[in-house]
């Protein structure tokens, strides 16, 4: 009984699975290849760089000899510069002499090279290329598919001169295209190596082999530049022509000079070296142990707490029926969790209905409040009604109208809380709506000229502040009819808004006036109750004369904290 209960327990299960597994041997025996792997593969990028660096060699060291030759002549040149025609001889006898050049010159800052080992002066001041080179000045390599002397495609070494810390130009030779070809070495086709150039950092192709491919090799679209920046290194992916190439990028020269290698992928040496069948092995043993380990999982666990969690989630969305207990096949503490839960959603049950017989009774007593309430002012409303009709004092009579029209106001604002269907919920604009239409159905029936526009938008508000606030929009709505019934000449407008602004709501009442805004009559006891309606709910108030659309006209403008409706949160 005790092995039994041993057994039955999940930790005990997985244990005995898991000693199964040959997951970890599997994978230090595939991190170990791996390592194997990397090393090799970075053995065989360096001979690649190599075997780059060496199929250059011949090239590199001719345009290393040609940029040394520029550095040696610079302090000759600055000598002969006041005599163009000797140091064009002196420029002539050296390239006679070198035999590897064919031509060679100075350009200085103006642009018009009079010092050159043959032909007449050039004027390169229009060159734009030429204007970017002088604003920064720095030595190196560019090809010209025409030499403007020559006539014929060269690669220009060009160094900058300075004469005492001042920069003065610039002395370029050109070496020919055909010279670069007689020391080029033959492509290697059977190491797959099939073209070596020579580029500068803009990616522009010093030298190449003079074959029909040899731009179908090179990388293709503006790959090259990217790999340029890496200065070292092995690259894979499409030449001009789309095949498929590997690259090798070899930095010559820091800064000036890079060795290109294009390679053929399936005539790489070493390349059946890379052996990727030694992680078959371990990869397939990692998989047996996965598998063992997920189907244990899944069979003991997973799959009831599939069904745990489908009754949890049909529970949380309000389907209260009775929990659906796990078979006894399932692991001891799995079937302790769903003991666990049933008992909850038992206790969970009664507590909703016991909450829910209690809110209904709550929001009917509620409700019966608000209602008795809004009766009472009701009452409390037609019986200043019946005073008034016995004063023959005008004043008095005013005064108990606007008592009547605040006693109105609050018992508007009960009958809509009682109408409510949700008392938890202030939705401000159903509030100033019922207000306003009790006021204009009062107003009107003795004003028929007034132009009324409403501008609504769905704004909440706290409990703790719709009251006051509703009050103290009675209150403006009263005074706003009151006077702009009053006003002479045109229309009589009266404008109403309500809108969300900044995280504030807006509350905003207008109407036209005549005459100076400033000389609106009132006794003030509106405005009083009006800033302590505001100051209550720690709003903003406005109060006083505003022009709108050229119209004068008196406003009254509420601003306050609107409530952030919370969503329920989700366990």
């Amino acid at each position: 009984m005790a092995v039994f209960e041993i057994n039955d327990r999940l930790a005990t299960r997985l244990a005995i699975l898991m000693t199964l597994a040959l997951a970890p041997l599997g994978a230090i025996s595939i991190y170990s290849e791996y390592q194997a792997l990397r090393e090799q593969a970075r053995a065989n990028d360096a001979m690649l760089v190599s075997r780059t660096l060496d199929a250059v060699a011949g090239q590199r060291g001719l345009l290393e000899s040609a940029m040394l030759s520029a550095h040696r002549l610079t302090p000759l040149v600055l000598e002969r510069l006041d005599d163009s025609a000797a140091c064009s001889g002196f420029l002539r006898e050296f390239i006679d002499a070198t035999g590897l050049f064919s031509f060679a010159g100075f350009i200085p800052r103006d642009g018009v090279m009079r010092c050159l080992s043959q032909g007449e002066p050039v004027d390169f001041g229009a060159s734009e290329r030429l204007q970017a080179t002088m604003a920064d000045p720095r030595s190196f390599f560019s090809f010209q598919p025409s030499g403007a002397i020559t006539g014929r495609p060269v690669v220009l070494a060009n160094r900058p001169v300075y004469s005492d810390g001042d920069f003065m130009g610039y002395i370029s030779i050109s070496i020919s295209r055909q010279t670069f070809s007689l020391i080029s070495t033959e492509p290697d086709e059977s190491s797959g190596l099939r073209m070596t150039y020579l580029v500068n950092p803009a990616g522009d192709t010093l030298t190449n082999e003079d074959t029909a491919d040899a731009v179908d090799r090179l990388p293709e679209g503006t790959a090259l530049e990217e790999f340029l920046q890496a200065r070292n290194g092995v690259f894979r992916g499409p030449s001009e022509s789309g095949d498929k190439r590997m690259f090798t990028i070899a930095e010559v020269i820091p800064g000036q000079l890079y060795a290109l290698g294009s390679w053929s992928s399936d005539q790489l040496p070493f390349a059946a070296a890379q052996s990727y069948w030694r992680l078959g092995f371990p990869v397939l043993m990692w998989f047996a142990s996965l598998a063992v380990v997920m189907f244990a999982v899944d069979y003991m666990v997973v799959r009831h707490l599939k069904r745990l969690n489908s009754q949890l989630s049909r529970f949380a969305l309000g389907n209260r029926e009775e929990f659906q207990r796990l078979p006894d096949e399932a692991p001891a503490e799995l079937r302790e969790i769903d003991s666990t839960f049933s008992k909850m959603a038992l206790l969970i049950r009664r507590d909703e209905r016991e909450r829910e017989d209690a809110l209904a009774e709550k929001t009917i007593l509620l409700k019966e409040v608000h209602h008795r309430v809004k009766n009472n002012l009701q009452l409390i409303a037609s019986i200043l009604n019946l005073q008034m009709r016995r004063l023959r004092d005008p004043d008095a009579r005013l005064i108990l109208q606007g008592v009547q029209a605040r006693v109105r106001s609050l018992a508007t604002i009960h009958r809509t809380l009682y109408e409510q269907d949700r008392i938890s919920e202030r939705y401000a604009a159903s509030f100033f709506d019922s207000i306003l239409q009790e006021t204009l159905s009062l107003a009107r029936s003795g004003t028929t000229d007034l132009k009324v526009t409403t501008q609504f938008e769905g704004v909440n508000m706290a409990h703790d502040k719709i009251i006051p606030a509703s009050l103290l929009f009675a209150e403006a709505l009263t005074n706003a009819v009151k006077y702009a019934s009053s006003a002479h000449g045109g229309e009589n407008l009266l404008d109403i808004s309500l809108s969300r602004k900044d995280g504030f709501a807006q509350l905003r009442v207008w109407n036209s006036v005549s005459g100076a805004p400033d000389d609106v009559p009132g006794d003030g006891l509106g405005r009083e109750l009006m800033t302590a309606f505001a100051l209550q709910i720690h709003g903003d108030i406005e109060i006083g004369p505003h022009q709108r659309d050229g119209r004068d006209g008196w406003q009254v403008c509420l601003r306050v904290a609107e409530q952030v409706p919370q969503a329920p949160a989700l366990a």
